[in-house]
């Protein structure tokens, strides 16, 4: 299933990126990959159970969120319309329309923290479809919290394992999960044992990881909110310890931010437009991922006080 992020992104390589939202390349997961001990499916999952304090028995092993969120709207098709806030990261507010799914209010779709925003969303109290991909960057937010619904994850933003394939559903409880498990063989294969097992693994050393993106992000969100000049937040939202925050340039200029991404291609810089999260507008996803962000972000905007 492709994207136009996805292809936007493929194509738009610069040397001053502040367009990846995850941190692979940053956590190296090489180890994982060359020095691991084959386990069963079982071991990965009942690492997630521990990981949220659930019934393992509730959970489903994908390849990775899209497939995820895939799986559960095709579960729940039954319902037909659903709600999706803008802006959002685009495979939520597009999957359901491939699938069929009118636009209305049976079923509620969330990434949480929300990507482009990293902020948190309002959720409401039935049928929703939480995307928890980048929730574990907040040291202060916990899987703890209690929703109605499904939650999907993946590997490949907090630990940069894009290319583990690896993500997981957690059904309300078992008997939802089994039905999501027969899908498999029909819909899509089933994950691989290499998968889980370096999964497994990777997540005996989950604290650390952890603490070691988190101090990333958190010392690049301090740089951002101390040298932002006269950008701002769109509709004054300001992040959360997010590794994401979406950008107000107006201040600036009001060239339309699809124009202005490829002005800052050819200048060097990689920055996501607002078009890839349902929104037109002066407005641009800029990520805190890298190591190299202070530079990165100095040079943006020494550009935008030039031009």
């Amino acid at each position: 299933m492709r994207f136009d992020i996805g292809d936007w992104l493929s194509s738009h390589h610069a040397f001053y990126n502040l367009s990846n939202s995850g941190m692979y390349g940053v956590v190296d997961l090489k180890k994982y990959f060359k020095n691991y001990d084959a386990v069963q499916e079982s071991a990965f999952i009942n690492d997630i159970a521990a990981l949220h304090g659930i019934d393992e028995k509730r959970i489903v092993v994908t390849h990775g969120a899209t497939e995820a969120l895939s799986l559960v709207l095709f579960h729940l098709r039954h319902l037909k319309s659903f709600n999706v806030r803008l802006p959002e990261y685009e495979p939520i507010y597009k999957v359901p329309l491939m699938l069929g799914y009118d636009h209305g209010d049976a079923l509620n779709l969330y990434s949480m923290l929300n990507n482009p925003t990293g902020s948190m969303p309002e959720i409401k109290n039935r049928n929703n479809i939480i995307d928890e991909t980048f929730l574990e960057f907040d040291r202060e937010l916990s899987f703890s919290m209690k929703y109605d619904g499904y939650i999907i994850n993946t590997f490949t933003k907090v630990f940069g394992g894009d290319d583990l394939r690896l993500g997981y559903i957690i059904c309300p409880d078992k008997e939802n999960a089994n039905q999501i498990n027969g899908y498999k063989g029909l819909l899509t294969e089933p994950v691989s044992n290499i998968n889980t097992s370096i999964g497994h693994y990777i997540l005996k050393d989950h604290d650390s990881i952890v603490d070691y993106v988190r101090g990333i992000v958190e010392e690049n969100n301090k740089i951002l909110f101390k040298n932002m000049g006269h950008l701002k937040f769109y509709n004054d939202i300001k992040p959360l310890r997010s590794p994401v925050a979406f950008i107000d340039y107006s201040y600036y200029l009001n060239d339309d931010s699809m124009d202005f991404s490829e002005r800052l291609y050819r200048a060097g810089f990689t920055l996501v437009p607002a078009d890839f999260f349902g929104l037109k507008g002066t407005y641009l996803r800029l990520c805190m991922t890298r190591p190299n962000f202070q530079e990165s972000f100095s040079k943006f905007m020494e550009f935008l006080e030039k031009n």
